[in-house]
């Protein structure tokens, strides 16, 4: 939570494409929930969250935690980790070229 990740390793984490992380971005930053610098060299971009990114974070992991309980709840167990392993198969055949 306190450290920096290049926007690129963040879209390949969330599986998620750069262009509509990066547009996700810029809205929190002009919130002031991130922030985005340069790194290491031109084609890098960094991002962080702020204190007030962090804090809005701790408000909403308790909310997470419920919406996953009832996911748990709803599906049980066993079905959601089969849920979970078939979208890591498509997610896996997405990415290859």
């Amino acid at each position: 939570l306190g450290g920096s990740i290049s926007i690129s390793d963040l879209a390949q984490q969330l599986v998620m494409d750069r262009t509509t992380l990066t547009r996700n971005l810029s809205l929190l930053e002009r919130q002031g929930l991130a922030a985005i610098a340069k790194g290491d060299d031109q084609r890098t971009r960094m991002v962080t969250l702020t204190n007030q990114g962090r804090e809005a974070l701790t408000k909403a992991l308790p909310l997470w935690e419920q919406a996953q309980t009832r996911i748990v709840s709803g599906l049980g167990r066993e079905r959601l980790n089969m849920l979970l392993s078939d979208l890591s198969d498509v997610v896996s055949l997405a990415c290859e070229p």
